[in-house]
């Protein structure tokens, strides 16, 4: 694999370093421990999976992937992204839902209004807003790592400490994200009500392959 470059670990104490290469591949082993052990399903992505992601997204990708979890018929499901700092370019979501199909139903959820229930849900149980709100700390944690290792200082500083859903800590936003977040690491109160309506709705996968899926 040829690389392109490495990019330096920022964070005092992480002595650990990102491997970026021309190919839109990253090393699992050379990723920081923490985001390793928050996303237990990390592979490495291989050529015929970056085929497939970029047709499921309909774009190259925008940073080195790995395959977070892959579907029952063994596509990529949910990508992690590390971060390449280009300048002018906003720096993609670390976590992202490639599944056509999961994509597909999130977005009508959010389209019925799906996203302000869970937020009014969240508002009127203390206690299910406090669980939510550590579980984003979390993820910022785990965000940070990554950006840190992989951008140094900088860069990290400019990206903040994001929730999952990429913007405010403790907001709800886009239930893609917390629906990706829950299904690459089994965490998330957001991404859990997400599941849940996705089985009650037509099953957390899609029967048929769809075409952007075939390699």
């Amino acid at each position: 694999m040829a690389l392109a470059g490495i990019a330096t670990a920022g964070a005092a104490g992480l002595g650990e370093r990102v491997v970026v290469a021309e190919d839109n591949t990253c090393g699992l082993d050379e990723l920081p421990g923490l985001v390793r052990s928050e996303f237990t399903h990390l592979e490495n992505a291989m050529p015929t999976d970056l085929r497939v992601i970029r047709r499921q997204l309909g774009r190259t990708p925008r940073g080195d992937v790995l395959v977070a979890l892959r579907c029952p018929h063994g596509r990529p499901a949910v990508i992690l992204t590390v971060p390449l700092g280009r300048p002018g370019r906003a720096l993609p979501p670390i976590i992202w839902l490639s599944c056509p199909y999961a994509a597909r139903e999130m977005g009508r959820l959010e389209s019925e209004g799906a996203a302000k229930e869970f937020d009014c849900r969240l508002e009127s149980d203390r206690e299910l807003a406090g669980r939510y709100m550590e579980e984003d700390e979390r993820f910022a944690r785990v965000q940070d790592t990554l950006a840190r290792s992989a951008l140094g200082d900088g860069f990290a500083d400019k990206l903040g400490r994001r929730g999952v859903a990429g913007g405010r800590r403790g907001t709800v936003k886009c239930l893609h994200a917390h629906l990706s977040y829950q299904l690459a690491s089994g965490r998330g109160l957001v991404g859990q009500w997400c599941l849940e309506r996705l089985r009650e709705r037509a099953g957390n996968w899609c029967e048929e392959i769809p075409p952007a899926c075939v390699d």
